[in-house]
């Protein structure tokens, strides 16, 4: 008893919001801390690029970050530890050549605090993989982990990892990221981030929305793509935190012949629940030359990014959506 009566009743509380280095002051007579750690979120993939009568695949959504707590005795901390806050990862350019993929998103940066044996870390989801020209399953990507960001999509229809511990599956649970298939089936996640939406071809009629996590950030969603009677598809929106249920973040943009609309950003997290998942971008349907849109930026704190939509003819494949920032929240006693 006589160390819980030594601790402040009202907390110093220290929020890092900017990517990059650090630095975390140790208060005057702190006596316990307690660490949250929210890695970024992966950039969505580029839609692609071709002409009437061809197929045309939009861009799949990148992974969320994992979010990982640790409490520490004050005394075994410095007087000042390092703090990194990872940055989203950039969102693939949609193709602007004739017959070509758009590019596969990055993989967002982890958090940390401290270093060695005391550092507490969440890393950040994989980039969604770019459309594809040919009716041809591809991935999101996998969601952060606590022992590893998750793995960039591709044009598989094998399940993309998400982060460590434990093996790629679609359901994980404890610090396990999700991962993702290239199929309409996407990995929720409980402390590790969801994965992002992918599909198994052109034609199915509706893409995975992108995966959520109870405890970490939502996937990205699927963007919007054309088959070879250029007719849309639809894409899908991103998944959200507090959810082990795919979707509920940024909303699908719509596909249009002449004027698609772009993924809508996830909302961004707080103390009570990480980003959401941008939506995915909508595509440029018909037989004219029509862009298609961006996707969705992740939420703040780990939203995964969403694909960008295909485009038709001299139009250009709309660019994936940016994955959300970091975030390291200190909490002392």
């Amino acid at each position: 008893m006589s160390f819980n009566n030594s601790i402040n009743s009202v907390p110093n509380v220290q929020i890092f919001t900017g990517t990059g280095i650090n630095t975390w002051t140790k208060p005057t007579g702190a006596k316990v801390v307690y660490v949250v750690c929210v890695g970024a979120g992966g950039g969505g993939g580029g839609g692609a690029k071709n002409n009437a009568g061809t197929n045309r695949l939009g861009g799949a959504g990148g992974g969320g970050g994992a979010i990982s707590t640790r409490t520490y005795l004050a005394s075994l901390l410095n007087s000042t530890e390092s703090v990194y806050v990872g940055a989203g990862g950039t969102g693939g350019a949609g193709s602007t050549t004739t017959n070509t993929v758009g590019i596969s998103g990055n993989t967002g940066e982890s958090s940390s605090f401290s270093t060695g044996l005391t550092q507490t870390i969440a890393y950040g989801g994989g980039g969604g993989s770019g459309g594809q020209v040919t009716a041809t399953a591809h991935g999101g990507g996998g969601g952060g982990g606590t022992g590893s960001s998750g793995l960039t999509g591709t044009a598989v229809s094998t399940v993309r990892g998400g982060g460590l511990p434990g093996t790629s599956i679609l359901t994980a649970i404890g610090g396990q990221g999700a991962s993702s298939q290239g199929a309409t089936t996407t990995g929720n996640g409980e402390y590790g981030g969801g994965a992002g939406g992918g599909r198994t071809n052109n034609t199915i009629s509706v893409s995975s929305p992108g995966g959520s996590s109870i405890y970490g950030a939502g996937g990205g969603g699927y963007g919007g793509l054309v088959g070879t009677g250029n007719g849309g598809l639809v894409g899908s929106a991103g998944g959200s935190s507090q959810s082990y249920t795919n979707g509920g973040g940024g909303a699908v943009g719509t596909n249009s012949s002449t004027a698609p609309t772009s993924g809508s950003t996830g909302s961004d997290g707080n103390s009570l629940k990480c980003g959401s998942g941008g939506g995915g971008g909508g595509a440029g349907t018909g037989t004219g030359n029509v862009s298609g849109a961006v996707g969705g930026n992740g939420g703040a704190c780990g939203g995964g990014g969403g694909g960008g939509g295909a485009a038709t003819g001299t139009g250009n494949g709309g660019n994936g959506g940016n994955g959300g920032r970091g975030e390291v929240r200190v909490y002392t006693w």
